[in-house]
């Protein structure tokens, strides 16, 4: 992980109101093949910093390590003059910190004498802008003109095609050898520029410790960043896929997806491209060369206007989660309908079976014209009962009341609504002790023990969690996008892994 200059790929962010507190945080990763930087706005008090911080340097085997000490005007917690925050960096490399972080803000102020007192650490002339991604070239050369050895942008992202605003100011610098450059877009959108930074020029990009440790706005943990994305080493040779959708930031499918392309050695990369515009997506898509993609919400029936071919039950379904790009052709399917299908087959015989599905949405669409599709009776229920005659209406489905559904006597119950899943934790669709079934399918995920789930298993009954659908249709698009067998006990592992640490929803 670590480049010709000879600093790391990865610094970890550490930050806490003490430098033991910092050290507990850095003790989560401790490797020799990162650094670490200090965010030392952060701490209380910095009395006698100098010891204190070559101490912690000494019981981390001597690091690579950055001394930040961010004031309030640029984005940080130092509400000092910048004086003193001049006083506690210069402590800071007494103590060995070989990097020294200082924003444009405090520069523009500093005489040359006093940045050549930081010798022999490097000085890293930082922007950051939490709002938007404006024009970064003029930033730039801002920046460039100052005497110092790295300088570093950073801009929110309001939408993907950010990001692509941050690979054409790195790919403008890549043959440029003079000076450095570390570059970034923030936020849930600029999620892929933290991921393809490195192969794009950046001479290392930031991570936290932790899943709660972050400090900027889309900071990834080392572990992720580092094992599931590979962002070390992804170059212009790997190829490109992601989901899309309002949240994709949240979504399981890059660990599940990326742990596929690794188990079959395939140099490519999954990544979330949060947006809440489809057209901002595909702009990014296509200039990136995506070679595949998923499609969640809100995106799975607007994505279909702008495909080449759509499968034939997708098309019937009016959805479409995944889509493959050949020869310049986006080709989309419906790997949910499939997914429900090779799911419940495992419990029941689906011909003839008396099956209700509750909700209206996207999943419960794909999962009536499937399940009819194999002749099974579909009985729908749903909070908007308009929505549930509309589309038993297209089916020959029927139809009951959501207040009276728990009455019946079925097979098996669909959950398709979030009911269940955060903030709804705690919650159930419908009351089990009432409902005359065999078996119970919660589509939700997280958490994997729904209470739906747990009242069925208590009751004796076949209890099927929604993670089974997930790696289930996630197989499904990586066979479509690869012509290879997915390697599913690998995917579930990688979701289990992802689901054990997965900060609140």
């Amino acid at each position: 992980m670590s480049g010709k200059s000879g600093s790391p790929k990865y610094f970890v962010t550490l930050a806490a109101t003490t430098l033991g507190g910092m050290e507990s945080q850095a003790e989560r990763v401790n490797s020799s093949l990162i650094g670490y930087e200090f965010r030392l706005d952060h701490l209380k008090e910095s009395e006698n910093l100098e010891h204190r911080l070559r101490q912690l340097a000494v019981r981390l085997r001597f690091p690579q390590m950055i001394a930040t000490c961010r004031r309030k005007t640029a984005g940080g917690l130092f509400r000092g003059t910048v004086g003193e925050q001049v006083e506690i960096l210069l402590s800071a490399v007494r103590a060995g910190c070989q990097w020294v972080d200082l924003e444009v803000e405090s520069l523009d102020r500093l005489r040359l004498e006093t940045l050549l007192e930081f010798r022999p650490a490097k000085i890293i002339a930082s922007y950051h802008n939490y709002r938007k991604t404006p024009a970064l070239t003029p930033i730039y050369r801002h920046l460039a003109r100052l005497p110092v050895q790295v300088v570093k942008v950073a801009a929110y992202a309001r939408n993907l095609c950010d990001n692509l605003r941050v690979f054409r100011l790195l790919k403008s610098r890549r043959k440029k050898r003079s000076q450095k450059l570390v570059a970034m877009a923030l936020g849930p959108s600029g999620l892929p520029s933290r991921i393809l930074g490195l192969r794009s020029g950046s001479l290392f990009t930031y991570a936290s410790p932790g899943d709660h440790f972050a400090v900027a706005p889309g900071q990834l943990p080392v572990e992720v960043i580092g094992q599931v994305y590979r962002a070390d080493r992804l170059n212009y040779r790997t190829e490109l896929y992601g989901v899309v959708g309002s949240h994709a930031s949240y979504s399981l499918s890059p660990a599940m997806q990326n742990a596929a392309f690794q188990a079959k050695h395939l140099n490519a990369a999954y990544l979330p491209c949060e947006t809440n515009r489809l057209g901002d997506f595909l702009d990014f898509a296509r200039q990136m060369g995506f070679v595949g993609f998923s499609v969640t919400m809100p995106f799975k029936r607007p994505i279909i206007r702008d495909l080449d071919w759509l499968d034939p039950l997708a098309s019937e379904i009016g959805a479409c989660n995944t889509v493959a790009v050949e020869r310049g052709k986006w080709l989309g399917w419906n790997t949910d309908a499939a997914a429900v299908v090779e799911v419940l087959t495992k419990r029941l015989r689906l011909a003839g079976s008396r099956l209700l599905i509750l909700g209206a949405g996207g999943a419960a669409r794909a999962a009536a014209y499937a399940l009819r599709a194999e002749g099974a009776q579909v009985i729908l229920a749903a909070r908007r009962e308009a929505s549930a005659r509309r589309l038993a209406r297209t089916l020959s489905a029927e139809v009951v009341p959501w207040g009276s559904a728990d009455g019946l006597d079925v097979d098996a119950v669909i959950n398709a609504t979030p009911v269940g899943s955060p903030p709804q934790v705690g919650a159930v669709p419908i009351d089990l002790a009432r409902l005359r079934v065999r078996v119970v399918f919660d589509m939700v995920y997280y958490p994997l023990q729904t209470r739906l789930l747990a009242e069925a298993r208590s009751r004796g009954l076949i209890a099927i969690s929604g993670l089974e659908m997930l790696v289930a249709q996630g197989a499904r698009q990586f066979e479509i996008w690869t012509a290879q067998a997915a390697p599913r006990a690998l995917m579930e592992q990688a979701v289990r892994a992802a689901l054990s640490h997965s900060p609140t929803r």
